[in-house]
């Protein structure tokens, strides 16, 4: 099933026109790296079913996740705008759907349209918006909380129920050890909130499971709501 972007969906008729004619519609796989540290993003991905996730890697090989993206919004635009390399590892944190477009053909429609400039900005503010709240969380709330928060934004940009997702990828996007993870995962599974099985997972009691995440799950919720109604 194809999810509509909604970037996509908000862009004006001549908008949309102008960037089809170099639009391409791809199927992202599962892990696949799209751009790692300091790689040129010469191509900007609009996710549908897919889940993009941005990681930073340290020195001692430790990766944390720092941002997720889905059909709500653009895979590296800031850098793709900028002309800049990219500055995380990005890859596919779950497979599917995707339409991309070269970043030059993007830059052009941009510096001649001032409704996709202001859609750009837009999108801009709620991913910075939607970053310090994660630092602000990462620092205060407890493992629990982050586990449920990220579980259920990852259901909100897959637009499913089930998904594939491990442990060991739970780990990275809490920033905890493995062994965390599991415990945690396990008191949801058993409370009847969720079910994993080889790396698949399936929300079975969404509103169990916002009573256990924490409030930045609402506040950037809000954020993906109002980009939903920007694409209304």
């Amino acid at each position: 099933m194809q999810l509509l972007n909604f970037f996509l969906s908000a862009l004006t008729p001549k908008d949309h026109a102008a960037l089809i004619q170099n639009m391409s519609e791809i199927t992202l796989g599962s892990t696949q790296v799209i751009f790692d540290t300091g790689d040129s993003v010469d191509t900007i991905y609009f996710p549908g079913s897919a889940c993009v996730s941005l990681v930073t890697v340290l020195r001692d090989g430790k990766a944390v996740e720092t941002s997720t993206v889905g059909r709500e919004s653009v895979v590296a635009l800031i850098d793709a705008i900028t002309n800049r390399p990219s500055r995380s590892r990005v890859f596919a944190q779950i497979g599917g759907s995707a339409m991309r477009v070269p970043a030059a053909a993007f830059r052009t429609q941009l510096s001649a349209s001032a409704e996709l400039l202001s859609l750009v900005l837009l999108h801009a503010r709620a991913c910075s918006l939607q970053a310090e709240q994660g630092v602000a969380c990462n620092a205060t709330h407890g493992v629990h909380g982050r586990l449920a928060r990220w579980l259920l934004m990852t259901q909100d940009r897959v637009g499913t129920s089930a998904f594939p997702l491990t442990q060991e990828y739970m780990a990275v996007m809490t920033g905890v050890q493995r062994s965390t993870v599991s415990t945690m995962a396990a008191t949801l599974k058993r409370a009847g909130v969720i079910d994993y099985s080889r790396g698949r997972l399936t929300i079975l009691d969404r509103p169990a499971l916002l009573r256990h995440a924490c409030e930045c799950y609402a506040v950037v919720g809000r954020q993906f709501e109002d980009l939903r109604t920007e694409a209304a």
